[in-house]
Formats: C-alpha cells, structure tokens, sequence
C-alpha cells in the first residue's frame, strides 16, 4: 500500500469545506482506477486540510502528479501540494533562499539604488533573465559597480531596510520546536545572510563574500566560491551529512532558478511566490501571503 497526501492551502484566511469537497471530488473523478481517494480529511489550520490517496499498485508520484496537474493548476486562491505520505514528509532539514524568500527585497537592488547605479544593474538583470548571462556573470558585472563603497557603512544602511516575509519569525520558531534544522544559502553577500541568520536564529548561513582593499573599500570582486544553484544544491547535501539528517527529509525554499538545482537535490522543493517558470518546474508552489502556510506543507499543525 503506498500513501499519498495532497495538502489544500487556501489564500485567505480560511478554506470553506464546500471548496475542499469540490476539491475532494475533482480528484476523484480525475485519477484513474489505482488510486482510491480516502474520504475523511484532516485540518491542519482553517485554511489548510490534507487529503488522502491510497494505492495498492506500485505507482510513482510523478504519476499521480501528471494526473493531478490539470487540477493543481486550475486554482488561483488555493496551492495543492502533491507528496508522498510518508515519514520524510515531516522535514528535518529547511534550506531557504533569502532575497525575495525570507526577505521581500533583493539586496543587490537596495546596493544599487544606494551606489546609484540602478539603471546598471537593471540593464544586468535583463541580460541575465534573457539567458544572455549566467549566474556568475551577471553576478561578477554586478559586483564590480560597488567598486570604491565602503563596507561597514553600506552594510549599516542597507539592514536597517531589509523586511523580513510575513510569517517567516513564527514559521522558523514553530520548525524549532519540531526539532528541524534552519539554513540560509543566498547568492547575496555574507553580512547580510549573517544578520538574517541571526535575526531568525537559524543554524547555518552561507553567501558570496565581496572583497575588500585594507581601507574597508570594495574593490568591485567577490572572493572564494561563487553561491550559486550548483553551490546550493552541493551545500544542501553537504547539511544533510553533517546534521545526520536523510536527504528525503530536507527541503529547499526559493523563488527563482538558481534555487531549481537544490530542490532537485533535496527531498523536496517549494517554489515561495517564485516566478512562473520556477513554479512549473519545482516540485510545489506555495503562494500565499505568509509563509507560516509552509508549516502546513511538511504536514505539522500550527501551535
């Protein structure tokens, strides 16, 4: 017998049973003869509600997911989250992105706007969004126009405006207290990873380190290696070992591409409010305004 779940997680405040039920029953009318649809749900939060399918046939989950895509795309109010039912589905292991994930902003537009050189970097994005330019480029022509800012001073102004996502405090406290272990890999720069890490009390930071001359000035490079998806993806395993923690129990949290390699190399993978195309090929995508919803996703009930 294997066991799948499909979690229901609505973008208001609550999920009405009637929609749940309509819901319930378009699976069931969608999924073909191996699969029995179980018919008492569970709640995990009044807008979040797990449904159940069983099957005695050896089905994959790529299987029930291609049956299930007409529906999981068909909602815009409500994200459904496929998985297996298993014990890896409780994450020990949360590996988060950190621009535009734990933060609304992007860092290196706040350092742009505070070097000036916006336009710059906006006409660098475009480049690297038309796959003109990998990750690494775009990242090394980016770093090379804060050449000549002083360090310590660009680090004081732009924490004081970074904004931390909505329900990412409560989210993180909430995953401590079930025992998992909370890490950030961001492809900004280490001090603010740092601060974020502290401000949360996560349990490991990693992020590109901009160089500095003997005067604390930029000098328009970054030093060692490159955070980038293939780094994230790397790093993520590297966590599970040293942590004791099996790879099907971790997960990755991003919204773009570059997070796409850690989600494929981690147990599972949600797409946080990512780009369209990022939400089509990671495993889920969770929508909604606060991320204390991810909570519902690895199957732990609020508190």
């Amino acid at each position: 017998m294997i066991e799948f779940v499909v979690t229901c997680i609505g973008h208001d405040n609550a999920l009405q049973s009637s929609k749940i039920e309509e819901i319930q029953e378009r699976i069931k009318s969608t999924v073909s003869g191996e699969f029995t649809v179980v018919e008492e749900t569970k709640a995990l939060a009044p807008n979040a509600y797990d449904i159940y399918i069983k099957s005695q046939e050896n089905i994959s989950l790529k299987q029930l997911k291609d049956q299930l895509r007409q529906t999981i795309d068909n909602y815009n109010d409500v994200d459904i989250i496929v998985q297996l039912n298993d014990a890896f589905r409780h994450k020990k292991l949360i590996v988060f992105d950190m621009d535009s994930t734990l933060i609304y902003q992007e860092v290196i537009e706040l350092i742009a706007a505070y070097a000036n050189v916006e336009d710059k970097v906006r006409e660098i994005t475009d480049r690297a969004m038309n796959n003109e330019l990998d990750f690494k480029q775009s990242l090394r022509e980016r770093v090379k126009l804060l050449k000549g800012l002083e360090i310590d001073r660009l680090y004081d102004e732009i924490k004081q405006k970074l904004r931390i996502t909505e329900g990412v405090p409560e989210l993180c406290k909430q995953l401590q207290a079930h025992g998992c272990k909370l890490a950030v890999l961001s492809g900004g720069f280490v001090p603010f990873a740092n601060y974020i890490k502290e401000q949360l009390n996560l349990d490991f930071a990693r992020a590109n380190v901009l160089e500095t001359d003997k005067e604390g000035l930029l000098t328009g490079v970054t030093t060692g290696v490159v955070v980038d998806g293939q780094c994230k993806a790397e790093t993520l395993l590297q966590l599970c070992q040293e942590y004791g923690i099996p790879q099907q129990a971790s997960c990755m949290v991003g919204d773009g591409g570059n997070d796409l390699p850690a989600m494929a190399a981690a147990g599972f993978g949600v797409a946080w409010n990512a780009k369209p195309k990022v939400q089509q090929l990671a495993p889920a995508k969770l929508n909604t305004k606060s991320m204390i919803n991810l909570l519902h996703v690895f199957g732990y009930e609020r508190k």
